[in-house]
């Protein structure tokens, strides 16, 4: 992981020269009426079995107060489409497609190039073509929501707690469209260790998985897409399986989406279901189609598109563009300039989506400010050489952006990069990249990578922020919860400034419909920082403030802080947090999904403050709107009711173990096989 804060430990003696200095207080000034992102919520990927049982869901919607939930909309086909995990080798399948046999061609996959050769033999072997028609009602019985069962019941349990919640939203990607619809992409995987693939070009199926490629935007017809009235293009199959799968889903499960995005990570493909769009142009092509298709459907109209769902990386050449000619790949900024040319693919994009990951793909990134104010207002100047000077941000378009994927952190509360260094890679570094994430940023939803993934959570598992042993007592879970419990959808961020200090940041964000107002502050220095408190037009009746604080060995601490002429004050510990939040008296009208009045602010309470236990990391033991930059966003809701069903968590689908791919939402004072390597999504 690069390294994210080039700070070093300083020496004892010169420490303690510096006491007295950090012990002044450092002054925060709150102003409720400036205001800048509507906050549209918080939550975490959803894979594996773990989300079907009871300790997972009080984790998630009752301690946690998760409003968001990620799901993978990677389409799952019937038996005619998927026997024998699609003609492909795999475990417990007869000779030749015996995985540990290496398959028919040794490879232990079964490689195609495009439709044309997509139903070849292979091993005795024909896999079929799902052919989507004109009639969205049919298209949606080729598939088997049976295996996206967990996701229907979060999603159903979402929105049984709306209400309690301040909202809940069902966000969804693609990690891959149907694979007769990709095409080769001219990359070669480099290859694995068995059970992994063989080095070999990209596309190919691997134990059911649709690994790389791309998606065909050529718009050419193709007798293997006959209709019935003719051949169609691969085009028109991924946007008619796109609206097939999301109507029959929705309708399976009584739930509605209210974002998605066509695809995950788009520059990277891997193993497992994944596919590239290596040129924004393609990607515009791919926008329009699928929101003209969408828009046919009274039921889908309302479902908000997002993108480009890129890795943030960690230089200026992963805001735009990798590589040149032949090799060309474009990145973040270089879709938006493509969408912004094209004013039909402006008005299909309601938003836009990043992933906190570095370059690589698996260190996390996203504490530091630059690569945010690259992605929220691009540059004037050129910030290295070959690329364009007078890039635009996202916040050029006055439409919202969500931080969707992030994670890497060790589970400690302080681990650093470097020995005696900056703690930039432990549970205190989630909290500063929540916070510029939020801040520098201007997000309007955070999710992290997974809640739990069914392995520990652990130095050598650091995709989850807790697991099923250590519940709420995660240090990764507290740093999340400090902005995830008390911010509630709805919530606008409010200006928050620090003077006095280096090392305290502060965040702000106001409900006025709640009359709640929460604050976070983050203490990123070695001493603790005790801060002075003003705010501006507080709500009215606010007296004051629930306290939480967390630092190294005593986490989620609660307390409490009077409010007085505006006035408050509280201390922030060493590399700690302290979340504060406090309701007023609500105007009268106030109602729907704006956010939560006292009574639901207390059943988001409900015990989990109850007692607190401290240890080596501390841990409390306890019972999109187009336009929301300074406006209010509508929430989506989801309701039904579903059975549970088993995954295997990762993206990677075991053949006869049908499993969801892996999919992968106050003031707060600042803040080998299994493994996602470029993580694969553990199976």
């Amino acid at each position: 992981m690069r390294k994210a804060f080039p700070r070093f430990a300083l020496l004892a003696v010169v420490v303690s020269l510096f006491v007295t200095s950090r012990a002044q207080a450092q002054n925060v000034a709150v102003d409720t009426t400036t205001r800048f992102q509507t906050i549209d919520g918080f939550g975490t990927c959803l894979s594996g079995s773990e989300s079907t049982e009871s300790w997972w869901q009080n984790l998630y919607f009752d301690d946690l107060a998760a409003s968001m939930v990620r799901v993978d909309i990677t389409p799952t086909f019937t038996s005619t489409y998927s026997n024998l995990s699609y003609c492909s080798p795999w475990y417990g399948q007869a000779a030749p497609l015996d995985i540990d046999d290496g398959g028919p061609d040794g490879t232990r996959t079964r490689p195609y190039s495009s439709a044309s050769d997509y139903s070849t033999s292979f091993g005795g072997c024909s896999a079929p073509i799902a052919v989507m028609g004109p009639d969205i009602d049919t298209n949606a019985m080729l598939f088997d929501f049976t295996q996206k069962s967990n996701f229907g019941l979060v999603a159903q349990l979402g929105q049984a707690k709306a209400a309690q919640l301040g909202g809940f939203k069902v966000y969804a990607s693609m990690w891959s469209p149907a694979p007769w619809v990709k095409i080769t992409s001219g990359n070669t995987y480099s290859g694995g260790a068995s059970p992994l693939p063989t080095a070999q070009p990209w596309p190919f199926i691997w134990g059911g998985n649709f690994a790389g490629g791309k998606l065909d935007v050529s718009g050419t017809p193709l007798a293997q897409f006959d209709d019935g009235t003719g051949p169609t293009s691969a085009l028109t199959q991924f946007a008619r399986g796109l609206a097939a799968f999301l109507r029959g889903f929705q309708n399976a499960y009584g739930v509605s989406f209210y974002a998605i995005s066509i695809q995950n990570e788009l520059t990277f493909e891997e193993y497992y279901n994944s596919a590239t769009y290596p040129l924004a142009s393609s990607y515009v092509t791919a926008l329009k189609a699928a929101r003209a298709e969408l828009d046919q459907y009274p039921d889908l109209q309302s479902i908000r598109i997002i993108g480009p769902e890129d890795l943030m990386g960690d230089d200026a050449y992963s805001m735009w563009e990798y590589g040149s000619g032949s090799t060309q790949t474009d990145k973040n900024l270089q879709f938006l300039q493509a969408i912004a040319a094209d004013s039909t693919a402006s008005a299909a994009i309601s938003g836009f989506a990043i992933h906190g990951y570095a370059a690589d793909g698996v260190s996390s990134a996203g504490a530091t400010a630059q690569s945010w104010q690259w992605w929220t207002e691009g540059w004037t100047m050129s910030p290295a050489a070959g690329i364009p000077a007078n890039v635009q941000g996202f916040t050029s378009f006055e439409k919202p952006s969500w931080m969707t994927e992030t994670s890497g952190e060790i589970p400690g509360w302080l681990a650093s990069s470097t020995d005696g260094g900056f703690p930039d890679s432990g549970a205190f570094s989630i909290v500063l990249k929540i916070h510029q994430a939020l801040t520098t940023g201007d997000e309007s939803a955070w999710l992290y990578w997974q809640l739990t993934d069914g392995n520990p959570s652990n130095a050598s598992d650091v995709q989850t922020l807790t697991d099923a042993t250590q519940l709420q007592n995660d240090p990764k879970y507290v740093a999340a919860k400090h902005f995830f419990k008390y911010i509630r959808p709805g919530a606008q961020r409010v200006a928050a400034s620090v003077t006095g200090s280096s090392d305290v940041l502060a965040s702000a964000f106001a409900n006025d419909a709640t009359a709640q107002l929460t604050l976070v502050l983050v203490n990123e220095g070695s001493s603790a920082a005790p801060a002075q408190v003003a705010i501006a037009s507080p709500p009215p009746g606010l007296t004051s403030f629930a306290t939480y604080t967390s630092s190294s060995g005593s986490l989620w601490q609660n307390g409490t802080a009077s409010l007085s002429s505006g006035t408050t004050s509280v201390v922030v510990p060493a590399y700690g947090v302290v979340t504060l939040t406090g309701i007023g008296t609500p105007p009268t009208d106030a109602g729907g999904e704006a956010g939560l009045d006292a009574t639901s602010l207390a059943e988001i309470e409900g015990g989990s403050d109850a007692t607190t236990a401290e240890n080596d990391d501390g841990g409390a033991t306890a019972p999109m709107d187009a336009t929301t930059r300074g406006t209010d966003a509508t929430g989506g809701d989801v309701g039904g009711g579903a059975t549970a069903g088993a995954s295997s968590g990762c993206g990677c689908d075991a053949a006869g173990v049908p499993a969801p791919r892996g999919v992968a939402l106050v003031v707060v004072s600042l803040i080998g096989f299994a493994r996602r390597r470029r993580r694969s999504r553990r199976s």
